[in-house]
């Protein structure tokens, strides 16, 4: 079993793909992005998607489970700015087998390293001081990495792909550790 990790896939936002220079048209979006995922996630895996799944409301709620439903993996959803509330309280009633969750934010132990996750960056989150990780969107890549924080955003992964767990652990071997809030050694 391997853990994923994205965001921002904007299922029926037409504009995203042309302000993100996504390498598909409009027409194709949801089928490249659902055939991208399923060609890195098992159907056993953990996905983690932290934020703006779809661009949708409550009038196409069958066409979000639908693509749910088309997914692999145990999906822990994050919601974002354009999750509309509505639509995800009737996704989260909805029983769906493979969502194992939906909140605003989450901290996890994988591999024995804490991750913080919520759609949004952070200049300093739990346990920074200490090492741990965090995980968001939002950004679609505009907002460079900085100490041990990633936008694991679609538009941020080299391929517009899911960042494997490996990549996340490559991408902050490579990172400084910086501490920006009250823990540090030295002080104004």
């Amino acid at each position: 079993m391997n853990t994923w990790f994205t965001s921002d896939l904007h299922f029926f936002h037409a504009n995203v793909v042309k302000f993100c220079n996504r390498p598909w048209s409009v027409e194709d979006q949801t089928e490249e992005i659902i055939a991208r995922w399923n060609s890195r996630v098992g159907l056993l895996d953990n996905v983690y998607h932290l934020g703006d799944f779809a661009f949708a409301g409550r009038s196409r709620f069958s066409k979000v489970v639908d693509i749910i439903k088309q997914l692999n993996g145990h999906i822990h959803f994050i919601r974002g700015n354009h999750c509309a509330s509505e639509l995800w309280q009737r996704i989260e009633y909805a029983n769906i087998p493979h969502i194992a969750w939906i909140k605003d934010y989450h901290e996890a132990k994988i591999d024995g390293q804490k991750v913080v996750m919520c759609h949004y960056p952070f200049v300093t989150w739990n346990g920074s001081h200490h090492g741990s990780y965090s995980l968001h969107g939002h950004c679609h890549g505009s907002l460079p990495s900085e100490g041990r924080r990633l936008d694991v955003g679609i538009d941020n992964h080299p391929d517009q792909q899911v960042f494997s767990w490996d990549e996340v652990r490559a991408h902050m071997a490579q990172q400084d550790f910086i501490i920006k809030d009250h823990h540090t050694e030295e002080r104004p």
